[in-house]
């Protein structure tokens, strides 16, 4: 009984259809026409021509590669001429070109960036330095946080009675 469903499956089934998977599932997939001869590599000559290695592509008038990840330069602003001097890429603001590459602007960001981060470092070291400094200079002096703490204390409960003193009727 069921070779016979088995059969009836099978007859049901188109013809080009067979009850064992290709050797490769994803080779072919069945809505891609197959054309082994066809390529969508290309590549780049020497001289920035495009060089298809599919024989229907045009030949006659080869085409200047552009690279997709290639940014090309912009006009400087007030801050990235700025910067540029700052980092030393330029002598003087008249030296700076129309167009600057956007590589050279990042570079030029980096540095400054990194500049700026040596200099807080050093900032910080020297702040506490000097904390450490009038620390030592105010334990000469007997100028501990306990004691200016118990002091204000004892500052705000005598100010706390005097107030309640002088209030009639608000006795316990």
């Amino acid at each position: 009984m069921l070779k016979g469903l088995l059969s009836l499956s099978r007859n049901l089934l188109p013809a080009g259809v067979t009850s064992r998977p290709p050797a490769n599932v994803y080779s072919r997939v069945s809505w891609q026409k197959p054309n082994p001869g066809r390529s969508l590599c290309t590549r780049v000559t020497k001289d920035g021509a495009l060089k298809g290695t599919d024989p229907a592509l045009p030949t006659s008038a080869p085409e200047v590669a552009h690279s997709a990840y290639k940014l090309q330069g912009r006009i400087p602003t007030t801050y990235d001429k700025k910067v540029l001097l700052w980092t030393g890429r330029f002598k003087s603001e008249q030296d700076i070109p129309e167009m600057v590459s956007i590589e050279m602007l990042y570079a030029a960001r980096n540095k400054i960036r990194v500049k700026i981060c040596y200099i807080m470092i050093g900032v910080s070291v020297l702040a506490c330095l000097a904390m450490v400094v009038s620390g030592k200079k105010a334990l000469k002096r007997q100028e501990t946080l306990t004691k200016l703490n118990l002091e204000k204390k004892a500052q705000l409960k005598s100010q706390f009675e005097r107030e309640h003193e002088m209030v009639p009727g608000k006795g316990q």
